[in-house]
């Protein structure tokens, strides 16, 4: 069996022999089993003649009994004999059958194990041919031989790509990053050469571009070198990549230093036996810069240069090599971006505030319309609806450009005269009467004419209030009074005007005339918050100062609500949009116009109580009137007071605001020292007759500060005049009322006639006094009050001439000037019922 098995795994011999055996002894087994069956059917049949046989002859049937078990004995050896051999036989088969299925599978790693050797074999095989492909391409590489390397590159990667026995493995993954360092390679080496073969040079005061003739090779022409370049660059697919990496070298080292200096100008080019140049001149000190067209001209050149040196040159015309995309090392995008550059320089940084200079400027556009054109000719592939045009979408807009250039120079303008701390002041000759010869007036230096719609409406405003004056004269809504407003505020109502007609001259580009008015209204607005934030210590502490900007606050809001009229018809827009625009102005007014009397309203009442506060220093003396040292002290606050007021009379007096203006203010500074005075007298509670005489002399004393109401004619006469007309003079101040003004009780009360002496200015002064003050008349009755008997006192109060004193305030001056009697109690209970 094992010579079987033998044979089955390693050869054919004997095969026929071992089949014979095995059937033989299969043929045995069926024997011995017919055997058995036939002695057990003879058994059978003889049964009965084996049992008469035994009953009548017992020897025999012992000797029967005795072979018979012996025959049964011997039977059941064969039997077991069989078994045994059917049971060998079953073994047999068993182990015959699992060696055949061990020699199959012997078989099976056997082919398995030589196609394993045979991918070896040809993996060992493609790798060596790789190896010295690689090797080939690593000569060719240091050699400079950079085209046939790419072909080798490119061939190397389909023959990986095809080589699916070492797919997925470290080898290939290897083989791969050699590839791929080889391309990178390769690359750098290109871009390596294409940067000797154009030298770039700066310098302070040059710029230069050279081509060395030493850096081809021994016997190699430029243009064989360029085209072995490109084809290389070609045939990875990396073309582009490179490009772009150069253009952005030669922009960053040579286009942006050159386009960065003031002036340049270029020399011819020198052609030698050892290189070429082109050569630009800088200057970066120079005050003026170069002209649009010589900066557009050298830029050209620049490229122009560097494509003769660097890119190859065409195949010529019938020739049979195959024909390849055009070559250019210019992206758009490098060229969209140096076109930035020059539009830059030539034109977004010349863009003017005026219209004049517009038109100057605007000739130049065409330069550099043309000078874009051949820019982008430097690539040959085909411009596609997003590339980027910035020179001529720029001239497209040339106007909204100059509108956003006029309004960013608008707020610096704003900006500088807000921050102006000078305090110049500019004085009105006269009163300004708003009129279309205004405007024109107004505009007169912009440099630009008047707008034929600023024309239309400021006629239009000006027939509605003449139809609206109602003694066919001048509307008070059109007239400034004469006073003196600060020279920034003078130039910055100009520049608002120049705005509007810039926008009304913008009328046809809708957006930019909202842009132009919203900026000239925004500038009204920057310099309000600027002004009043970066000068308030000064517009505080100085009274002159907060007149200026006061009027300033005034004169603001005056022209903005005038141009808040203009809007509708300078605004071609819808109504609502007309509406708003106007709205926003007149909210301009409006802020202006709190702003500034908010402000003034702060300086009288912060100024009254100064006065208030100097007058209490003297309180001591009040109590001891007869006194030396009280008369002196007294006589020196008179005098303190007097000089202050005056100091605040001489910051306000006319021209600096309106006389009706400072009538108004003096009568409230005079109001607030008699308040003083009377609220000093009446804490007194007891007061001597020497006492009464020197307090009523003092109270006197006090009434001259009416003399300060005098004011020169010539000072009054353009007001007068103006009266006749309108009722403009100071209507802008109606809103700071008294009460906002004084902190006192008693200032609302009716006002008395002046019985004082007559000062400086005569009846008229006094009149002024009496008018604008409510307490002057207040005080002189008190001085008399000090002086007169308990009978005057009620005499004066029964014929009414002492009605600003309330009955409590004359009974405390009767307990205070007279002894506690009986008739003192019956006078002051006389002076209660008049009540």
């Amino acid at each position: 069996m094992d010579a079987y098995i033998q044979h089955l795994t390693g050869g054919s011999s004997d095969t026929q022999s071992d089949s014979d055996v095995l059937l033989q002894s299969t043929l045995s087994i069926a024997a011995v089993n017919e055997l058995s069956q036939e002695l057990e059917r003879r058994l059978d049949n003889s049964k009965e003649a084996i049992l008469h046989t035994l009953h009548g002859n017992p020897d025999v049937y012992e000797r029967a009994i005795a072979e018979t078990d012996r025959a049964q004995l011997t039977i059941s050896g064969l039997l077991q004999g069989v078994d045994d051999m059917q049971a060998l036989l079953g073994d047999e088969k068993s182990g015959i059958h699992a060696r055949l299925v061990d020699a199959t599978e012997n078989e099976a790693r056997l082919r398995e194990q030589l196609q394993e050797n045979g991918a070896v074999l040809t993996c060992l095989r493609l790798l060596a041919r790789l190896n010295a492909t690689l090797r080939s391409m690593d000569a060719l590489i240091s050699e400079n031989r950079l085209d046939q390397a790419a072909e080798m590159v490119v061939a190397l990667e389909r023959e990986l790509d095809a080589a699916t026995i070492i797919g997925n493995t470290r080898i290939s993954s290897v083989l791969t990053n050699r590839v791929d360092q080889a391309k990178e390679n390769i690359k750098h080496n290109a871009a390596t050469a294409l940067h000797k073969l154009l030298v770039i040079r700066v310098e302070n005061d040059l710029a230069e571009l050279s081509v060395p003739i030493d850096s081809l090779e021994q016997g190699q022409q430029q243009g064989s070198r360029t085209q072995s370049l490109f084809a290389a660059l070609d045939t990875l697919g990396v073309q582009d990549e490179v490009a772009a990496a150069y253009s952005a070298h030669f922009v960053k080292n040579f286009i942006r230093p050159v386009l960065a200096s003031p002036v340049i100008t270029q020399e011819t080019c020198s052609v030698d036996e050892s290189e070429q140049r082109l050569i630009v001149r800088r200057d970066n000190s120079a005050t003026h810069v170069s002209g649009t067209v010589d900066v557009c001209a050298i830029v050209t050149n620049a490229f122009a240069f560097a494509n003769r040196a660097l890119l190859p040159d065409s195949p010529a015309s019938g020739s049979n090599e195959q024909a390849t995309r055009p070559v250019s090392l210019w992206t758009h995008q490098c060229l969209s971006d140096v076109a930035n550059m020059v539009l830059e320089r030539c034109l977004l940084r010349r863009i003017p505030t005026t219209r004049h200079e517009l038109e100057e400027l605007r000739r130049t556009t065409d330069v550099l319309l043309e000078f874009e054109s051949g820019m982008f000719e430097f690539c040959p592939a085909p411009i596609s609806s997003t590339t980027s045009r910035p020179i001529h979408t720029a001239v497209g807009r040339l106007d909204e450009l100059f509108v956003e250039r006029r309004c960013d120079h608008a707020q610096r303008r704003a900006r500088e005269l807000a921050e102006d701390s000078s305090f110049a002041l500019f004085e009105f000759e006269h009163h300004e009467v708003w009129s279309l010869d205004l405007v024109r007036d107004m505009i007169a230096n912009s440099d630009c004419a008047i707008s034929p719609l600023l024309v239309k409406a400021s006629e239009k405003v000006v027939a509605q209030h003449a139809a609206g004056a109602s003694d066919g004269g001048v509307s008070a809504a059109l007239v400034y009074p004469k006073c003196s407003i600060s020279c920034s505020m003078r130039q910055l109502v100009l520049e608002v005007y120049t705005l509007v007609n810039e926008a009304a001259l913008s009328s046809n580009l809708l957006a930019a005339s909202r842009l132009l008015l919203n900026t000239a209204r925004q500038t009204f607005d920057l310099y309000r918050a600027l002004h009043l934030t970066l000068h308030r210590a000064q517009l505080t502490k100085i009274p002159a100062l907060a007149w200026q900007f006061f009027n300033n606050c005034m004169y603001a809001s005056h022209h903005a609500g005038v141009v808040a009229q203009l809007i509708p018809v300078l605004n071609t827009g819808s109504s609502e949009t007309s509406g708003s625009c106007s709205e926003a102005w007149l909210e301009t007014a409006r802020r202006f116009f709190s702003v500034g009397n908010a402000h003034i309203a702060d300086l009288v009442l912060r100024e009254a109580r100064e006065l208030k506060a100097l007058i209490g220093s003297s309180r001591d003396a009040f109590y001891d009137a007869a006194s030396k040292a009280a008369k002196d002290q007294l006589a020196k606050s008179r005098k303190q007071v007097r000089l202050a007021v005056a100091q605040l009379a001489r910051a306000m007096q006319p021209p600096v605001v309106t006389p009706r203006i400072y009538y108004q203010t003096l009568g409230r500074y005079v109001d607030a020292v008699c308040a003083a005075t009377i609220a000093m007298v009446a804490e007194i509670r007891d007061i001597g007759v020497d006492d009464s005489q020197v307090l009523s002399d003092h109270c006197r004393n006090v009434c001259p500060l009416s003399e300060l109401f005098h004011l020169d004619p010539h000072i009054l006469e353009p007001y007068r005049s103006l009266l006749a007309t309108t009722n403009a003079l100071g209507e802008h101040a109606t809103s700071v009322e008294a009460d906002e003004l004084l902190d006192s009780d008693s200032e609302t009360e009716p006002h008395q006639p002046f019985e004082g002496k007559d000062v400086k200015g005569g009846a008229q002064s006094a009149r002024l006094a009496k008018e604008h003050c409510k307490l002057i008349g207040k005080l002189v009755q008190l001085a008399d009050i000090l002086l007169i008997s308990r009978a005057d006192i009620l005499a004066r109060r029964r014929a009414g001439l002492l009605a600003q004193f309330t009955t409590e305030e004359l009974a405390d001056l009767i307990r205070a000037l007279f002894s506690d009697t009986k008739e003192r109690a019956q006078d002051i209970e006389t002076l209660k019922s008049l009540d």
